[in-house]
């Protein structure tokens, strides 16, 4: 039996990506961004508000609601995320452009500490996205930080204006050197591939005359320059560790720390061979996700580490195993916080 035992432990298999953040502005039009959560970066005029109707596209887990309107100039809004410091960081979004000019970013992402490690690296941005003018349309592009003499790449692709399309962008941390970080960018204008595709639209992207980032946990949207920057609707906001949490559904409307603890149902359930389960932290604590047989008989460790507050999202995966159809336990202990839950396989 304890033979068994092993073999189920040693072929059950889980992801350890999760969806760190989600925005899709299912808020009143007219509503001030700051007044849900975002915090001024810069900028004290044309705050950012909700604006209807929301985009949609396809394929895409966004729930419908409003949108914001970035235009030439004006405030800067920012947004915390759970830091990440290593593997893969991917940044998702609907846009539908109405103009571009010369070129400028609009939105980026950014470390928890600055230049030497102090104070706040909100402002020391990463992964920055441009749009520029082209011919009848637009390209996109991205600059790892401030390259700012020809150091932005673009893609080759003319993007159409009043279209909507799905942008991902990705930061993979290297942890060889300091200042050989990657940054690529997805475009999708009619479906999205379940898996990631090996050649991007942009990059990958390499600048070694800025350091990296130890991590990311910032968010900013950007207004821009008023003789650079683009005109552009935006909505859908994910950020994730893998590619697949991108397109995961979630309930999750902004990005509010939780009140309580919880932890939620699986989905789907009954599943095969995957399913996701999500957590909700209000305040940080030491976490354990574990899954059990009937027996109690432990499957396998999903988390055991220190989590700050927020909303959490782990698959489990019985691909390349042998666990047969049935009932299986999954528990969540965080501080004194316990909860059980029943899930189903059926093969």
């Amino acid at each position: 039996m304890k033979n068994v035992l092993l073999i189920l432990v040693l072929l059950a298999t889980t992801n350890f990506a999760q969806v760190l953040f989600v925005e899709e502005f299912n808020y009143n039009a007219g509503d001030l961004l700051t007044s849900k959560g975002w915090v001024v970066s810069s900028g004290t005029t044309n705050p950012i508000t909700v604006t209807s109707p929301g985009l949609t596209f396809t394929g895409y887990p966004s729930v419908l609601g409003n949108a914001v309107t970035l235009t030439t100039t004006g405030e800067d809004d920012y947004k915390t995320f759970p830091a990440v410091s290593s593997g893969s960081v991917y940044l998702s979004f609907m846009i539908n452009v109405q103009s571009a000019q010369t070129g400028d970013y609009f939105i980026a992402l950014s470390p928890t500490t600055g230049s030497g490690g102090t104070g706040s690296g909100q402002t020391n941005y990463y992964a920055r996205t441009h749009l520029k003018s082209n011919g009848n349309g637009y390209s996109i592009g991205i600059s790892k930080n401030n390259e700012l003499t020809g150091g932005y790449v673009y893609g080759n692709t003319v993007l159409s204006f009043n279209k909507t399309y799905v942008v991902v962008v990705k930061h993979t941390f290297n942890p060889s050197t300091a200042d050989d970080d990657a940054e690529s960018i997805y475009v999708f204008g009619t479906s999205i591939p379940s898996n990631e595709p090996a050649t991007p639209e942009v990059g990958p992207h390499v600048y070694s005359a800025k350091a990296d980032p130890v991590d990311l946990s910032f968010i900013t949207i950007r207004q821009g320059t008023t003789t650079a920057a683009p005109a552009l609707v935006l909505d859908g906001i994910r950020i994730a560790t893998s590619w697949k949490d991108l397109l995961v559904p979630t309930d999750i409307s902004d990005n509010s720390f939780p009140t309580e603890f919880q932890l939620n149902q699986n989905y789907p359930n009954p599943f095969n061979p995957e399913t996701i389960i999500s957590y909700q932290l209000p305040e940080s604590k030491f976490v354990t996700l574990k899954v059990y047989d009937v027996l109690g008989n432990e499957i396998s460790t999903l988390v055991n580490e220190f989590q700050n507050a927020g909303t959490y999202h782990y698959t489990f995966s019985t691909l390349q195993n042998s666990l047969p159809s049935g009932i299986y336990i999954y528990k969540l202990q965080a501080g004194n916080f316990v909860s059980v839950k029943k899930m189903m396989l059926v093969k």
